[in-house]
């Protein structure tokens, strides 16, 4: 679904990704972990065309991205930003509707099908009451899930999360973050930054660590992710413990200072 090759890419003279190499197959959720700075956005936005690369390349479904109409691309894959911005007049609804756009016609209208889709997304992430209030009177962390929710109604082969849990309580980190592995066991292919590890640890069955603009380690969750690797990751000492339930929980060491 999504192949980078040797990637380096940046803003003006600034080198930010260098080498990076991932490979996303459908059924496959990658967690993308790294310090503020690292990379971990701009290698979404390169991922999209949005950012051309330097070297290497990104190709989508066996295409190169650069060569793929936006429309055609909308179709298969969907971005949920870091900020989204504008349209503060529209309502939920009619926002999560524009997920729609790229499967119809020109200049037709949504049809009944799809605003059941619609709402049926707000329902799924539980903001189904937000429906026909106006953007600009949500907060941070709804307008983050209705973002989400017009992706989902793209009905996307892969999708792209940039810091999805950003601006969310627990609960609905933990619920947006299983709505997505359950689409993923499904078929569907998703690359989602987060800076909380033990949320990777939970949903994703694969991680890549990005320093400094280059892959420190990627691969299976549980072989990638060790106290080591996330004290080189963050520069902090990382204790790890069992939960009950089996699951690897990273924490701070005991006393541990930035």
């Amino acid at each position: 679904m999504l192949s980078v090759r040797n990637l380096s890419a940046g803003y003006g003279e600034r080198r930010v990704l260098e080498g990076v190499e991932l490979e996303v197959r459908p059924g496959e959720l990658w967690a993308v972990l790294g310090p503020n700075g690292a990379g971990k956005s701009t290698l979404v936005r390169a991922s999209l065309g949005l950012l051309p690369a330097r070297e290497g390349s990104v190709s989508v479904f066996g295409v190169d991205v650069r060569a793929v109409p936006r429309r055609e691309l909308a179709r298969k894959v969907a971005w949920v930003p870091q900020s989204p911005e504008g349209l503060p007049d529209f309502t939920a609804l009619e926002l999560v509707l524009m997920g729609r756009s790229p499967h119809l016609s020109r200049w037709a209208l949504a049809s009944r099908a799809d605003v059941a889709r619609a709402t049926a997304a707000l329902e799924e992430l539980g903001i189904g009451a937000l429906a026909g209030r106006p953007l600009g009177a949500l907060s941070g962390g709804e307008r983050r899930l209705v973002m989400l929710a017009r992706a989902l109604t793209q009905a996307p082969e892969l999708l792209l999360l940039d810091e999805p849990t950003a601006f969310l309580d627990i609960r609905h980190q933990i619920q947006t973050l299983a709505l997505v592995r359950r689409r993923v066991e499904a078929g569907m292919g998703a690359v989602a930054v987060l800076h909380d590890v033990n949320l990777a640890a939970a949903f994703a069955g694969k991680v890549l660590l990005l320093s400094g603009g280059r892959v420190l380690a990627s691969g299976e969750t549980r072989e990638v992710l060790s106290p080591e690797r996330l004290q080189a990751l963050y520069g902090v000492p990382i204790a790890s413990a069992t939960a009950p339930s089996g699951q690897r929980l990273f924490g701070p060491e005991h006393g541990a200072q930035g």
